[in-house]
């Protein structure tokens, strides 16, 4: 349990966490991994099937205030080659309220085809969703201290961490209507938990007394956890590690929907991540008396120039665990999906290059997390797919993305990002990257049946 505490607090103090979503693949139509985040939008082909394990490999970071590009800045190294966090060099980007969101994908199976109007298609996949929120009072402590102006003030450490990691099978159709104007799909979700961290209480206080410079500290801390990857938990066994703890598993769905309006305009929409996975071999980490307060006098010991990742491990943890009392005991709880959602729109100039709208969103800790993305989507033949993107988010302005597909025959190659201009520099605070390798089979017979129907419109 103390390694599970440090962990929280030094992984929130090293990267504070949104996700955003795939906005740039949602319009590649030849990519059939797009069916994950609509699963209406089949590919333009008879069937598909993904290279196993390197189908998609999907990475996301997002951010009101880190960029990989400071947080590297920030890490030094002591002589005998520890790691180490400079509050004076992060000092730029953890004076605020603070969020990063961090997800983590890959596929190990993906395959789908075509029946007359209808696509079946089978995912497998590994999926890690991390959300962290970091209070800007932790810094203001470090650098004010505790007299003068912060005298009888309560330093908010409030904190929030969310970690899903789960692995799923899913089953998938979409069928067409209305003279193939209409497209309606959906998948059933199997999912079993690997791991979850939830934050359900996390108000923990710093009151400064005036009279000794003393601290009065409240805490109020409830933590549901499942971490055999974290703990050394000889209990469970390899199988459970490879295919999940079936005692830890529940069911999700994605619902899409694609409509024609007319020969230009298609209209789109989706949620995705609908669900609840139930943990019943879980621990919950909990203050033994909430609301009541300790006194402690040494906290300067913990705030430095800099903070030693090893140095400060063994004393950082026994101090929290007496200043917060807290108790382990065996429970059972369900955590989300984490859901999102997305409303799009396209105008067609011809069977070849159209121009999309697309608005995405996501709910955390009761904060609501948009994105709008505007972007130009292309196909040269059957070689090669192109879309260009910017997308407006919040906080953040300033992102453009790139998708490209390249098909040799039946071989598909094609990565998407949403922010490739500053994955470039090493400065960016959002960013998204899918890549993969698949074998498409029926594009050409696909793509003349699609000219008919759009000549008939």
């Amino acid at each position: 349990m103390k390694n599970l505490i440090v962990f929280i607090i030094l992984f929130t103090a090293g990267m504070g966490v949104q996700a955003q979503s795939n906005l740039t693949l949602y319009n590649m139509e030849p990519i059939p991994q797009r069916l994950s985040v609509n699963p209406a939008l089949s590919p333009d082909c008879k069937w598909y099937m993904g290279t196993p394990g390197l189908s998609s490999n999907d990475f996301s970071f997002n951010s009101n205030a880190f960029s990989i590009l400071k947080i590297g800045n920030s890490l030094g190294t002591r002589p005998n080659g520890a790691y180490v966090l400079n509050l004076i060099r992060s000092s730029e980007f953890l004076d605020q309220p603070t969020f990063v969101h961090i997800d983590m994908n890959q596929e190990w199976f993906n395959a789908g085809f075509r029946v007359r109007k209808s696509m079946f298609f089978l995912t497998v996949l590994e999926k890690v969703k991390t959300k962290i929120s970091l209070p800007s009072d932790l810094l203001k402590l470090a650098f004010q201290g505790n007299s003068g102006p912060n005298v009888g003030y309560d330093f908010n450490f409030n904190f929030g961490l969310d970690v899903l990691h789960t692995r799923e099978l899913v089953l998938g159709f979409n069928h067409t209507f209305l003279n193939d104007r209409l497209t309606l799909g959906g998948t059933a979700k199997y999912i079993r938990g690997q791991n979850v961290i939830q934050t359900v209480n996390n108000d923990l206080r710093f009151r400064n007394n005036a009279a000794d410079l003393t601290f009065d500290v409240q805490a109020d801390i409830e933590i549901n956890k499942y971490t055999p990857f974290l703990e050394d938990q000889m209990g469970v066994s390899t199988k459970q590690r490879i295919f999940g703890n079936p005692n830890n598993s529940g069911f999700g769905l994605d619902l899409g929907a694609s409509l024609d309006l007319n020969k230009r305009i298609t209209l789109t929409a989706s949620i995705i991540d609908l669900g609840q996975i139930y943990w019943n071999d879980a621990q919950k980490i909990k203050s033994k008396k909430p609301g009541s307060t300790f006194s402690y006098q040494g906290i300067e010991h913990l705030i430095s120039d800099s903070i030693g990742f090893q140095n400060s491990f063994q004393n950082l943890s026994d101090t929290l665990l007496d200043i917060f009392a807290l108790e382990t005991t065996s429970t059972s709880f369900s955590t989300g999906l984490l859901g999102e959602f997305y409303m799009g729109a396209n105008l067609s100039l011809n069977d070849r290059h159209n121009a999309g709208a697309l608005v995405y969103g996501s709910f955390y800790k009761k904060q609501f997390y948009p994105a709008i993305t505007f972007s130009w989507n292309s196909e040269f033949g059957r070689f090669m797919a192109l879309s260009l993107s910017y997308t407006a988010m919040r906080e953040n302005y300033s992102n453009f993305g790139l998708g490209l597909g390249l098909n040799f025959d039946a071989e598909q190659f094609y990565i998407a990002s949403d922010n490739v201009s500053n994955a470039i520099s090493g400065d960016q605070q959002n960013l998204r990257i899918r890549f993969g390798w698949n074998h498409t089979v029926g594009r050409k017979e696909w793509e003349e049946k699609q000219r008919k129907k759009i000549t008939k419109k």
